[in-house]
């Protein structure tokens, strides 16, 4: 199978990026033109189709591709964003910032097995996305930029701030409503740190700040599809976010946004804190232009530069 999604090239996309654009051309217009039931059904593959696309425009420029590296790992980002959407989904019963219109007549089973379904594109969908930025030559110029001090006044404080936002949440969500797409982020990606699976942190003390850059532009690219497929579907997610909620672009007011770039930063701390819970299963790796070690560095001093 890898030996076929690597070598089968039909002029421009490998296979199973054909069948990605397959996907999308029936998906989408089911979706907008509310073409039922399909359209009931469309998100997870028009996702699905938008992912083995965005693979396969990897694969073609790097050789080396998520799903090709391997399959298993690959499929594990789908079973890891289950949990890490309902936990977002937890945070939204307190600041109902969204709201899903067209559920009402779902059992609670029904809604459950539906949602969940849909909610397991969202961490492929950003890791794709990413790595496709990380293919941009000018992503590089982050490589070297100011590191961030080896103490271990930086994880604590960062978990401390997290857990502090995210009572914030509980107890304010009206004026808090923004840690929803930080929280989760200072409190896990120090726990990766400390325990030594890959983490933003670890990066940005050797002073390489593209993991930054990409997750979080692979997250807007990632949004700005989110919004726009959503916006003619039915069912479909609607806004409800105080301060902001003015100039929307699709249903998403344009200051909201903002969140998506540090939500991507969610979903990468997110992913290797739960793929870490498992042992011996195989984790996605994130390989960019030029590669680096992904785990936190040893104690002495820095860590260095050093290919997969």
């Amino acid at each position: 199978m890898v030996i076929l999604l690597s070598s089968a090239r039909f002029n421009f996309l490998s296979a199973h990026g054909i069948l990605g654009l397959a996907l999308i051309a029936v998906a989408w217009p089911a979706s907008w033109l509310q073409l039922q039931p399909l359209a009931e059904y469309s998100f997870f593959p028009l996702w699905l189709g938008y992912i083995l696309v965005i693979d396969a425009l990897v694969l073609r420029r790097k050789g080396t591709s998520l799903l090709v590296r391997d399959p298993r790992a690959f499929l594990g980002l789908f079973v890891a964003s289950v949990p890490l959407w309902w936990a977002f989904e937890g945070i939204n019963y307190y600041t109902q910032n969204w709201q899903y219109l067209g559920a009402d007549g779902y059992s609670t089973l029904r809604y459950f097995l539906v949602a969940s379904w849909h909610f397991s594109i969202v961490i492929p969908a950003v890791f794709e996305t990413a790595e496709l930025v990380g293919c941009l030559g000018l992503v590089n110029r982050f490589m070297h930029g100011p590191a961030l001090p080896n103490s271990w006044i930086l994880p604590v404080g960062a978990m401390v701030l997290g857990l502090a936002s995210l009572v914030s949440l509980v107890l304010w969500p009206t004026y808090a409503f923004a840690g929803s797409w930080l929280c989760l982020f200072l409190l896990l990606d120090p726990i990766n740190y400390l325990q030594g699976r890959p983490s933003v942190l670890a990066w940005l003390r050797r002073g390489d700040w593209r993991l930054v850059v990409v997750f979080g532009a692979g997250a807007l690219v990632c949004g700005w599809f989110w919004e726009m497929w959503n916006y003619w579907a039915f069912p479909k997610w609607q806004y409800t976010i105080p301060l902001v909620d003015f100039a929307h672009v699709f249903e998403m007011p344009v200051l909201g946004y903002i969140g998506y770039l540090t939500f991507g930063l969610e979903v990468y701390a997110a992913y290797h804190f739960l793929s870490g819970l498992v042992p011996r299963v195989p984790q996605a790796s994130l390989r960019m232009v030029v590669s680096i070690p992904e785990t936190r560095p040893p104690a002495r001093a820095v860590a260095p530069m050093a290919s997969d």
